[in-house]
């Protein structure tokens, strides 16, 4: 049967645009379709704004610590407004270099929301009315939405989410964070430094509970010296709402409190979106966590694959990248390729910033029974010390042999030093090949060349080494 396309890709975020760039290249006849715009969620609303607005947070925070560095500033001032302006600027260069990209392909970009008819056809709705469309393949990456917890008077209270902190018209005064992950650990402390009161709920018993415990534990700390409240095992009851404030009521071991703020902003996670494209017509079975995929993504109609937010893998947009070549790959060739998540890294983009790269102690111990542990902290790092960013530390995750499975970082440009560690975890090398290598001095990298001193130093004192000392000639 001869259709219009060997690929529709449904979805334009990260996960759809390289799977239609992948395609493009080995020749295929491409339509990618997106209901709303081009770039998707981290373009839009996600990571493109929040790391520009906060890398405004953290110039302002230096500002306010120059005089550490012997250079005195006059009474700096935030202007929100300019804040806005620049990162809708670094928001519409980012976008303009995505189509010029797909302006280089044969891509048809097709404006409109998809439905299944069969697992062969689809129906688009667009402006000017609805269109008909066939492919012999299909890759769905239509990403994530916010996720709303259901909590009393919470929808008559009204909210934001982390989409609605970036077109603000003015810096809002007071914000409660509901939920203790990333977006809400991240966009809590910079709205903190613009001088906004904030208020932190987390329901867990700690901030950002998928990092080691001694990290969660660091930040936590330091959010709270820059006046952020934050309330752990916090039971949200309801929410109330007046003419000027909200107020949230809630509970820590039983003992009943309540906060007030200028706005709500529900920050406790994402959850794929799938919901009208009829997958069900298609054969493409789904469930809460996601659309359901093997190891090559493909999903249970033999045809169509998916990727990115969507599957409920790994919701990062260097996942949805990873997957889209993976994806695309496999509809477009027999090569069967199988995604692999045990090197998958990622960031929280705090100040200090957290990286997050393989195992954590106990999943480490959980497969490889004893394990060891490495710190290094930045303290009595040399460029650290020049750079005046002395908090965090690099935690390695070893089997009992030095084999690194894990590389944890709380510091600066922890999201940078984390790739040194990429390649060691995905090939098992030892830890100790981190002090036997060349690290130029000074740097920020040599966190990792100091871990590898201590395994190097326990190894040279070791019983066995020392005894072969003795034995060998004066």
């Amino acid at each position: 049967m001869k259709y219009d396309y060997d690929l529709a890709v449904i979805g334009a975020g990260t996960g759809g645009l390289v799977s239609s760039f992948v395609a493009d290249s080995l020749g295929a006849r491409v339509a990618l379709i997106e209901a709303d715009r081009v770039g998707g969620e981290c373009l839009w609303s996600g990571c493109v704004p929040s790391k520009t607005l906060f890398k405004s947070a953290k110039v302002f925070d230096l500002i306010k610590r120059s005089e550490e560095f012997g250079v005195h500033v006059e009474k700096p001032r935030l202007i929100w407004n300019a804040v806005r302006l620049r990162l809708a600027d670094v928001r519409d260069e980012i976008k303009n270099l995505e189509r010029e990209e797909l302006a280089k392909t044969k891509i048809e970009l097709i404006s409109g929301r998809a439905h299944f008819v069969d697992n062969h056809h689809l129906e688009i709705e667009t402006k000017g009315g609805s269109r008909a469309l066939s492919a012999k393949k299909f890759i769905v990456a239509t990403g994530s939405k916010v996720k709303i917890p259901d909590i009393e008077g919470l929808e008559n209270a009204g909210f934001i989410t982390h989409e609605g902190l970036f077109e603000r018209p003015n810096l809002p005064k007071s914000l409660i964070f509901i939920g203790g992950g990333p977006i809400s650990v991240e966009m809590a402390q910079a709205f903190a430094r613009f001088g906004t009161k904030v208020t932190v709920l987390q329901k867990g018993a700690r901030l950002l509970d998928k990092e080691e415990p001694e990290i969660s534990a660091l930040i936590e700390k330091l959010l709270r010296n820059e006046g952020v409240q934050i309330n752990l095992n916090a039971q949200i009851a309801r929410v109330e709402a007046d003419d000027s404030q909200k107020t949230v009521h809630f509970s820590v071991e039983g003992v009943q409190q309540s906060v007030k703020a200028g706005e709500i902003v529900v920050a406790i996670g994402k959850t794929p979106q799938f919901e009208g494209l009829n997958l069900e017509n298609a054969g493409v079975k789904t469930s809460e966590k996601g659309i359901e995929v093997d190891a090559h993504l493909r999903t249970s109609a033999p045809n169509i694959w998916a990727c990115g937010d969507v599957t409920g893998q790994f919701l990062f947009t260097h996942a949805a990248e990873y997957e889209a070549k993976i994806a695309a790959q496999n509809a477009m060739l027999p090569v069967g390729a199988k995604v692999d998540f045990h090197a998958l890294p990622w960031v929280t983009f705090t100040d200090p910033e957290i990286a997050h790269l393989g195992q954590t102690r106990e999943e480490a111990e959980k497969q490889h029974g004893a394990v060891k542990v490495w710190q290094a902290p930045f303290k009595t790092l040399d460029r650290a010390i020049i750079e005046g960013e002395t908090s965090g530390f690099a935690q390695i995750v070893t089997t009992s042999s030095g084999r690194i499975v894990g590389a944890h970082i709380i510091g600066p440009s922890a999201g940078e030093l984390i790739a040194s560690f990429l390649p060691a975890v995905r090939e098992g090398a030892l830890l100790q090949e981190f002090a036997e290598a060349i690290f130029p001095y000074p740097t920020l990298a040599e966190i990792g060349h100091r871990a590898g001193n201590q395994i190097y130093q326990e190894i040279v004192e070791s019983k066995t080494v020392q005894t072969a000392l003795k034995w060998l000639p004066k």
